[in-house]
C-alpha cells in the first residue's frame, strides 16, 4: 500500500498572503499545496477591489518598517518572474497636524527606511495638491515611491508561479477541520485527508473557524470600498493626485488615486464607526448607507471639487486585533502552525513579504525579518 503523501507546507486560504506563501515556499523548492474555498482572487475576502495602497510612510509604526521593505523587493520580483503590471506609481500623501502622532511615526519611518521623502508644509501642500481641502495648520509627508497595487493581478501572478514551481493548487476546497500536533498537521476538506509537516493558515476572515482553540481577540469589521467622481477627472489620475491616508483630527480617511477610470477610491479610517460582523460568511447582504455614510461625510468636508456622493461601491471586510498589529508567527499552543491574519485593514501592501516570513518560518523555524511585536502569543501575555 502507497503511504500517503506528506507535503512540507500546506497553505490554507490562498488571498493576499495566502497565495504569495504558496509562491515563495514552492519557489524554495519545498512541496507546496495550496487549499482556498472559494475561486481565484475572489470577491470574498479582502483581497479585491482592483486597488491597495503600498506606502512605506507608516504612521502605523516602525515595527512595519523591515516587512514593508523587503515586501518591496518581493513585488518587483513577483512583476519580473510573472511578467505582469501589479504597481503603478502614484506617489503618497500622509496629511495631519504638524507635531501629531501620524506625521512624527511616518516621518520616523521614512528616516528608518531610508527612503525618499519630503515633508510639505501648509503652503506647499495647498500649492501642489490643491484636490485636497485646507485644514488648520495640516502638513504632509510626500513619499515619490508610493503607489497603487491591483489586488487580483497580484494575487493569480503570485498562483502562477506557485503552479509554475510545482505547487498544488486547490480552489473551491473548504477545509472543514485542522488536527495538529508536534509531528505536523491533518486538514480535513471535503473529499480528502491533507497531510504536511508544517501549515500556513491565511484564512482572512475566517482565521479563527479552523483554531478556535488558541482564542485570539479577533473581530471581523465590515470595510466597504467606496468610488466617487467629479467634474474634473483629470485632476485625480496617477500623475496629479496621489494616494493618502489623512488623519485631521475627526478627519480620519484613505484614499486612492483613479487609476482605471472608476473614480477616486475613498475608506474611513478606523475611528469611524463601521458594521461588525458576527462571522466572515455574514458580509454578503447589499451595501446600504452604514456602509457609504462614513465615506460620504469625510469626501463632502476633504475634497471640494468631487461629488460627495457615492458613483459605485462593494462590501470587503478585515480581521482586526485589539492593537491592530498583525499575527504572525506560531503559538506556543500550535508549534506546527504558522499564522498569519489579523492584518486590521493595512496587511496588502505587506503580503509579499508576510507569505515570505510564514514560509521561513514554516521550513527554517526563523527568519531575517523581525516579527516580535506580531506574535499569537501577545494577547495570552496580557492576560497573564
Amino acid at each position: 500500500m502507497t503511504s500517503p503523501r506528506i507535503y512540507d507546507v500546506a497553505v490554507l486560504g490562498l488571498g493576499g498572503v495566502g497565495s504569495m506563501a504558496a509562491w515563495r515556499a514552492a519557489a524554495r523548492g519545498a512541496s507546496t499545496i495550496g487549499i482556498e474555498q472559494f475561486g481565484e482572487a475572489h470577491a470574498r475576502g479582502s483581497s479585491h477591489g482592483g486597488s491597495r495602497i503600498y506606502r512605506r510612510t507608516l504612521f502605523e509604526g516602525s515595527a512595519y518598517v523591515p516587512l514593508v521593505n523587503r515586501a518591496r523587493e518581493l513585488w518587483r520580483e513577483l512583476e519580473a518572474a510573472s511578467s505582469s503590471v501589479l504597481f503603478q506609481r502614484t506617489g503618497g500623501l500622509c496629511i495631519g497636524p504638524p507635531r501629531s502622532g501620524a506625521i512624527e511615526r511616518a516621518l520616523e519611518s521614512a528616516r528608518e527606511g531610508g527612503f525618499e521623502h519630503a515633508l510639505l508644509e501648509p503652503d506647499e501642500l495647498a500649492q501642489r495638491f490643491p484636490q485636497h481641502a485646507t485644514i488648520a495648520d495640516d502638513v504632509a509627508v510626500f513619499e515619490p515611491g508610493a503607489g497603487v497595487l491591483n489586488p487580483e493581478r497580484c494575487v493569480s501572478a503570485a498562483l502562477t508561479m506557485a503552479r509554475k514551481h510545482g505547487a498544488d493548487i486547490r480552489l473551491g476546497s473548504p477545509v472543514s477541520a485542522i488536527h495538529h500536533d508536534a509531528d505536523g498537521v491533518r486538514i480535513a476538506t471535503g473529499t480528502e485527508q491533507v497531510r504536511a509537516r508544517r501549515a500556513i493558515v491565511a484564512t482572512g476572515a475566517w482565521f479563527t473557524d479552523l483554531i478556535p482553540e488558541l482564542g485570539l481577540p479577533l473581530r471581523i469589521v465590515r470595510s466597504p470600498l467606496v468610488w466617487f467622481t467629479g467634474p474634473h477627472p483629470e485632476l485625480y489620475g496617477p500623475e496629479r493626485f496621489p494616494v493618502f491616508v489623512r488623519k485631521s483630527g475627526d478627519l480620519d480617511g484613505w484614499g486612492i488615486t483613479d487609476v482605471d477610470g472608476a473614480g477616486v477610491k475613498i475608506g474611513a479610517g478606523p475611528s469611524a464607526p463601521k458594521p461588525r460582523l458576527q462571522h466572515a460568511d455574514d458580509n454578503t447582504y447589499p451595501i446600504d448607507a452604514r456602509d457609504t455614510d462614513p465615506a460620504e461625510a469625510f469626501c463632502r468636508r476633504a475634497f471640494p471639487g468631487l461629488n460627495p456622493v457615492h458613483t459605485a461601491a462593494q462590501p470587503c471586510m478585515n480581521s482586526a486585533t485589539p492593537d491592530r498589529d498583525f499575527v504572525i508567527g506560531v503559538s506556543s499552543l500550535a508549534p506546527s502552525l504558522v499564522l498569519a491574519g489579523g492584518f486590521s485593514g493595512h496587511g496588502f501592501k505587506h503580503a509579499t513579504a508576510s507569505g515570505d516570513v510564514c514560509v521561513d518560518l514554516a521550513l527554517d523555524g526563523a527568519g531575517s525579518v523581525p516579527i516580535g511585536q506580531f506574535s499569537p502569543d501577545r494577547f495570552r501575555d496580557k492576560e497573564s
